[in-house]
């Protein structure tokens, strides 16, 4: 589902660029995207179809995130249950499971040392830090802004920008995230996620084999 939403983000803003007048089959997607930016800007009812573009994109990018984040949580369940969690002296509620309680019992049982080392390279990485604040800013607080954005440098890029936030987390520590294309959030960063998820499932089924 999360790649799905990312594809549609994508997809989106793409073919509206392509059905922009003015805009050249063969610019370079930074000054395709450069020339879309300024005409969803301009008044009337020209770049209509773009800023149209632009909400529904941002729309995907955030159920995008969403998905993959329960991904975490849903694997939290299947960790809790499948290494009998809710034996343990004291046991997490299941309406407290996120990776970082999963992550606390774990620790204290060696037996699940092999998990808990996968699951702190997950809570651990750039990339899951961000998904997490992202998400929880966007559910609980407020939207987190993208708009389509043009760069020339240090390369030309061209695309949906989310833009830079701010993120306290549960026991106050402040967090400030600079602008990210939406490109790197969806496709490689959220791949690196899920890859490490899967790595931390497969060490469930090599414990019961």
């Amino acid at each position: 589902m999360a790649n799905f939403h990312a594809c549609e983000a994508e997809q989106i803003l793409k073919e509206a660029i392509v059905a922009t007048p003015k805009i050249n089959d063969h610019d370079p997607p930074a000054i395709s995207t450069a020339k879309a930016v300024m005409l969803a800007a301009a008044p009337g009812d020209a770049g209509q179809h773009l800023r149209l573009a632009r909400f529904k994109a941002e729309a995907h990018i955030i159920a995008s995130a969403q998905a993959l984040h329960s991904l975490s949580d849903i694997f939290c369940h299947v960790v809790y249950w499948a290494y009998q969690l809710d034996s343990v002296p004291n046991a997490l509620a299941t309406n407290r499971l996120n990776l970082h309680s999963t992550l606390r019992t774990l620790n204290t049982l060696p037996q699940y040392g092999t998990t808990a080392s996968l699951i702190q390279a997950v809570v651990d990485a750039p990339e899951f830090i961000y998904l997490a604040a992202y998400v929880n800013t966007t559910k609980h607080r407020s939207l987190v802004r993208a708009s389509m954005s043009a760069s020339f440098v240090p390369k030309e890029r061209g695309g949906m920008r989310i833009k830079e936030f701010v993120y306290i987390d549960p026991v106050g520590n402040q967090h400030c995230f600079s602008r990210k294309w939406a490109y790197d959030f969806l496709f490689p960063e959220n791949q690196s996620i899920r890859l490490k998820l899967v790595a931390a499932g497969n060490s469930l089924n090599d414990h019961f084999r």
